[in-house]
């Protein structure tokens, strides 16, 4: 079955033949679908050939040719440290959906790399999110097909065991670069918002250096390191120049060095090279700074998949591409 978006009516026949699928939709789509192997977050932004603004049908990820087990489970912010750990699968991946802003996106966000056996199988997902008119109005959902109910406060999780014989991976992609004629950026703590800071190693403050960037530019810049070689990206939510505090759409971490990125000038292209270079994906989940930027809305996309206001590759990314693929072991 070709991952893409597809009726209501054709969902709950997918269940009834008991696939093991995630699905992504909004709340009337998701409420009341038959229980079954399955795992629900929200988006109404989706790659389905073209890039699309969905409010009709539900996007599905379908693993049963690969999966040979699946359970599930639901984490708020007391227990999400056992993600990984509870995981009882030796070979396979764990598949999570967190509701943007509730307890446990923060506390997944700030310390998931400090989780034990976080690293022993791929962890990948996304944030459940709402069309950006309706952000802070309505709390997106998750939910998981064990018992069908939406959750706006806890974490939906998927654990999916595949054969010996095949690898599971989780990719990142980042479509910019690091502007290094900029300065570097050193913050004394992990988390969300940011005041005080090194800037090329001197004492500084972020809100005001964003903002000072601001006036030449014209909007506030993304951050940007390299963790190990992979780019990641840190999206400016807000800033508060009277407070000195700017806040950021995935946690700043202490032992990063950040700089202003270089942006994309064709993010479409360069999203069509990257992906399709790819072959055996079975997951893609992208950024929806992606879709508005690169204004993607009908434009040709090489893989299926959602845009969030977040992916998750072990850690809370944004704007970035996040890839599931296979290869045989």
């Amino acid at each position: 079955m070709k991952n893409g978006l597809y009726t209501r009516e054709q969902v709950v026949e997918f269940i009834k033949q008991g696939r093991i699928m995630h699905l992504c939709g909004n709340e009337e789509t998701l409420k009341g679908l038959p229980k079954g192997k399955w795992i629900a977050g929200m988006s109404p932004y989706v790659m389905d050939g073209v890039g699309k603004i969905n409010e009709k049908k539900i996007y599905v990820d379908d693993f049963s040719l690969i999966a040979e087990e699946c359970e599930f489970a639901t984490f708020d912010e007391t227990d999400i440290s056992e993600i990984a750990k509870r995981n009882k699968f030796s070979n396979g991946f764990v598949f999570v959906i967190l509701p943007i802003d509730s307890e446990v996106y923060f506390t997944f966000a700030n310390h998931s790399l400090e989780y034990e056996n976080l690293y022993d199988n791929p962890v990948v997902g996304y944030i459940s999110s709402v069309l950006l008119s309706n952000y802070g109005k309505i709390q997106p959902k998750v939910a998981i097909g064990t018992d069908g109910v939406l959750h706006d406060n806890k974490a939906a999780v998927m654990y999916v065991k595949v054969s010996d014989r095949l690898r599971v991976r989780a990719e990142i992609m980042n479509m910019d670069s690091i502007d290094d004629t900029t300065p570097a950026l050193k913050f004394p703590k992990t988390g969300f918002k940011q005041s005080d800071c090194l800037i090329d190693g001197k004492p500084g403050n972020i809100a005001s250096y964003l903002e000072a960037v601001k006036s030449r530019i014209g909007h506030y810049p993304q951050l940007i390191t390299s963790q190990n070689g992979a780019l990641v990206n840190r999206d400016t939510k807000s800033v508060n120049v009277q407070t000195g505090e700017a806040v950021f759409f995935s946690p700043a971490y202490e032992s990063d060095i950040y700089y202003i990125v270089k942006q994309n000038n064709d993010y479409q292209a360069t999203f069509n090279r990257r992906l399709g270079r790819k072959t055996d994906v079975i997951a893609c989940v992208s950024c929806t700074s992606y879709f508005w930027l690169g204004d993607f809305e009908y434009k040709h996309i090489d893989f299926n998949g959602v845009y969030t206001f977040g992916e998750i590759a072990y850690q809370l990314l944004n704007k970035t591409i996040v890839t599931l693929e296979v290869d045989l072991a």
